[in-house]
């Protein structure tokens, strides 16, 4: 079997180890997507929450802590791995309060450090030639009475992008 970025993985049994490498990269390619995503569609695509911070946990949690197994399924090169590292070391950089700036959702579409995040996942897409993806989505929100969020659940799948 090899590695369908359209296929849910989750649904493939995840206590088979190779279902699980392939799941998390799923979810490393949709990071990336999102990452390299304008201001407006990342907000989109995260939905409530700190935007920012969602984005670099998701980074963390799925190429981090999982490289690893990404390179022993060969889905990552070390060429790929150490771009991806760049972008964990950039993202490291501005962790806690070294650049408050860069972590507000309102300068998500300002700030120059995002512009190149942006640029720096968009080129590793293109190194794994996962750039011609892109993620659908299903969204459920439920409020209280008072018109205050209590859950929001997002369902999102990789899809090939519209090509004209």
């Amino acid at each position: 079997m090899s590695y369908d970025p359209t296929i849910d993985y989750s649904q493939k049994g995840l206590s088979i180890d190779k279902n699980l490498a392939y799941w998390k990269f799923s979810e490393l390619i949709k990071n990336l997507i999102t990452l390299s995503s304008d201001a407006p569609r990342q907000i989109e695509l995260i939905g409530y929450g700190a935007v920012a911070d969602e984005m670099a946990i998701d980074f963390g949690t799925y190429y981090t802590l999982s490289y690893q197994s990404y390179i022993d399924f060969k889905l990552l090169t070390i060429d790929q791995k150490n771009e991806l590292d760049e972008l964990d070391k950039y993202l490291e950089d501005r962790s806690g309060d070294k650049s408050p700036d860069f972590w507000d959702d309102f300068k998500l579409d300002i700030n120059p450090d995002w512009s190149c995040v942006r640029l720096k996942a968009k080129n590793i897409l293109e190194l794994l030639k996962m750039d011609d993806l892109s993620i659908d989505f299903d969204r459920t929100e439920k409020f209280d009475s008072s018109g205050n969020l209590t859950i929001q659940t997002t369902k999102t799948r990789l899809i090939k992008k519209n090509v004209s």
